[in-house]
């Protein structure tokens, strides 16, 4: 059996707002530019005695993973419906987590909100990433969960090795990827490991990234709750507070409470946490930009270089122009010619 990451196609590149729309119209019997997909409406719509033997031969038709990813989609999303929909997750909260719509969104909010407030996606990797943190760019809240989550993994369950990266796509609409589902989303992604592997290691990491998401999720939800207790409190006692300040007996000896965001200002001196931002994306399909990797010219899954020495498994260390990249199999370095740029 042929050892690939996935059946027919990348899961992860399914959640477009293109490629749902297009499993939804094959599926509903709408057609599309495609003659084949078209035939096969036809086809089914004049075979099929029920709408459930249509779908399955109409499905028949279609990759895998897209017909997971629009299953998913209706489970967490809706997306497909959300592309005015001005509570993306670009920047819908601040950092103390109050709504927020961005400057550039000002139409009405006509879509549903996800079903899914928070979508957490858990990945290996066969680079040398260690526990890499993603997030989509302009989102305050997971920018928080993220510091929050590099913080614990390397003070509370000793790895080192752990980095935030932010997506250049802040827009949901714009992401294709599972985590793009909820309002808001969170990948863990861990490495290396081989495809096809599963190692202890890599499984341990994982669960103290996604512990430490949790933990964070939970004491920002018990604090919002105290936040509207508070409130509530506040307000039916007004009028007894009233009157004591008229009689001069108004100091409130209650301490402040420490918020875990008050914590990670301190952890965090000037509201600064190092994170990397990928390059933008230059082809469709893609989340960032990526480096083509130079492939046998008969067979496109072939490699017809290697990674330089000086580069492998040197995840997250900078790249600048002239350093050597590749190197052919008749020993010719490749160096990289900045098309990211200058430094990388």
């Amino acid at each position: 059996m042929q050892n690939k990451r996935f059946v027919e196609a990348d899961l992860n590149r399914e959640f477009s707002i293109d490629r749902l729309k297009r499993v939804a119209a094959v599926l509903d019997g709408n057609g599309n530019d495609d003659a084949a997909s078209a035939s096969s409406c036809d086809v089914a719509t004049e075979f099929c005695s029920t709408d459930e033997e249509r779908n399955l031969m109409l499905g028949a038709s279609l990759p895998h993973e897209a017909l997971r990813a629009r299953e998913i989609e209706a489970l967490l999303g809706p997306k497909i419906l959300a592309e005015s929909n001005t509570l993306s997750s670009s920047s819908s909260h601040d950092v103390d987590g109050n709504s927020v719509v961005p400057e550039d969104e000002g139409e009405e909010d006509t879509n549903p909100a996800p079903l899914a407030d928070i979508v957490i996606d858990l990945h290996t990797t066969t680079c040398n990433m260690g526990i890499s943190l993603i997030i989509p760019e302009g989102d305050a809240l997971m920018s928080a969960a993220a510091a929050y989550v590099m913080h614990s993994c390397r003070a509370k369950y000793g790895y080192p090795h752990v980095q935030i990266l932010m997506h250049a796509l802040p827009k949901r609409k714009h992401r294709m990827n599972l985590s793009s589902c909820g309002r808001h989303g969170f990948t863990v992604e861990v490495g290396p490991v081989p495809q096809g592997v599963l190692r202890h290691d890599v499984v341990e990491k994982t669960e103290a990234a996604l512990h430490s998401l949790l933990e964070f999720l939970h004491l920002r939800n018990l604090e919002l709750e105290n936040e509207k207790d508070a409130q509530t409190k506040e307000k039916d006692e007004g009028a007894s507070r009233h009157s004591n300040v008229v009689e001069g007996d108004a100091t409130d000896h209650t301490p402040p409470t420490t918020t875990v965001l008050d914590r990670l200002r301190r952890l965090y001196p000037g509201g600064t946490v190092p994170c990397y931002r990928s390059a933008p994306a230059v082809r469709p399909g893609e989340l960032s930009g990526k480096i083509s990797w130079p492939t046998d010219p008969t067979n496109p899954n072939f490699p017809a270089v290697v990674v330089h020495k000086s580069v492998q498994d040197r995840d997250f260390e900078p790249l600048r122009v002239g350093d050597p990249l590749f190197l052919s199999l008749d020993g010719k370095v490749i160096p990289y010619y900045g098309s990211h740029g200058e430094e990388v």
